[in-house]
């Protein structure tokens, strides 16, 4: 399959209900205020010669979780952060985060206005739910995280526990407002379609820690969180490549996704993991490729069997001319079977 990620990533929404430097409240987030731009981003996708399906999804520059366990959410250069909740020199041995349930109902409200705005004439998705490891790097700071997984480990799984049971909870809240679409559903974040109810989580955090680290602390509840979900995907980052192969222990219905960073590393430098990850029979979607070359590069590389490859493009004339390299290279005789 082939798509398009049309402009930047959608930061700039948040500044609809807040500015710089200000804590967004739950009370802000209306629904109808959000209307224009997300039928501005489906609208994009229009007449492009792709493969996936833009969903109208709450707005994703919010970190929907942390905020429900209780964080501050605060714009920040052009995106929104979720402050830490376990001050300085606090024993993480009592420390139990709450539940914010004002924060909770309103990214369900914000799913029904959704379906009643735009269902059937576009599919919704959720919003974005981020997983254990991001989650606890908010409530406790990314470098308090790194420290209590060394020195207090059954600490950091007693509240990755925690966080992977909520998770599911409020996924399968959300999900149960949302209807069919043409018989099936939309990943929120990159559009592709499921016969069943889907969605997707992230684990950003991860690429600080080994693999054995990943192993032993995170990988048993993303597996948990997956296996409650008939359909979805993990995000990672290129520079998680250390240990994304331990994610072929998810559900099969589970595909992986590999976001391809501006600083690297580059597909070349990853190949080997993204050929392994194919050869284990695992769906694969590469997300972020910019460079006319390396779309060439995983062309020639690749199969395109159980493959997304996602093109990000300022433009919509850059855009099509990815999708036209990526169509007339080594995958054009595959498209044309349609193996996807």
């Amino acid at each position: 399959m082939l798509g398009v990620y049309p402009g930047s990533y959608l930061s700039e929404d948040i500044y609809l209900v807040a500015k710089e430097g200000e804590l967004v409240q739950p009370g802000q987030l209306e629904p109808e205020r959000f209307f224009a731009t997300l039928s501005h981003q489906i609208s994009q996708l229009d007449d492009l010669d792709q493969d996936l399906i833009c969903p109208a999804q709450p707005i994703s520059s919010i970190p929907w979780l942390e905020a429900m366990f209780g964080c501050p959410v605060r714009v920040s250069s052009q995106a929104v952060w979720a402050e830490t909740l376990l001050e300085n020199g606090a024993s993480i041995e009592t420390f139990q985060p709450g539940w914010d349930e004002a924060w909770e109902a309103v990214a369900i409200n914000m799913v029904r206005a959704l379906v009643k705005q735009f269902s059937p004439r576009a599919p919704v998705a959720g919003p974005f739910l981020r997983g254990p490891g991001d989650v606890l790097a908010a409530l406790l700071g990314a470098y308090r995280l790194s420290y209590e997984l060394v020195y207090h480990p059954a600490q950091v799984q007693r509240l990755a526990e925690l966080c992977a049971q909520r998770w599911v909870e409020v996924t399968r809240r959300i999900l149960a407002e949302i209807p069919p679409w043409q018989g099936g559903f939309v990943f929120g974040a990159r559009w592709i379609y499921a016969p069943e109810p889907c969605t997707y989580a992230s684990e950003d955090i991860t690429q600080l820690f080994s693999p054995r680290m990943y192993r032993e602390i995170f990988l048993p509840y993303n597996c948990w969180m997956a296996e409650q979900i008939p359909y979805g995907f993990w995000h990672r980052h290129a520079p998680s490549h250390h240990h994304i192969e331990t994610l072929t222990s998810l559900p099969v219905n589970w595909a992986i996704e590999v976001t391809i960073d501006p600083m690297g590393p580059r597909p070349q430098k990853i190949l080997p993991v993204l050929q392994r990850l194919q050869e284990a029979g695992r769906s694969l979607i590469i997300f972020s490729v910019t460079d006319p070359e390396e779309v060439r590069f995983l062309g020639a590389n690749l199969s395109g069997r159980g493959l997304c490859l996602t093109i990000q493009a300022d433009d919509r004339e850059s855009a099509a001319r990815l999708l036209q390299i990526a169509r007339d290279g080594a995958w054009a005789g595959q498209l044309e079977r349609k193996i996807c």
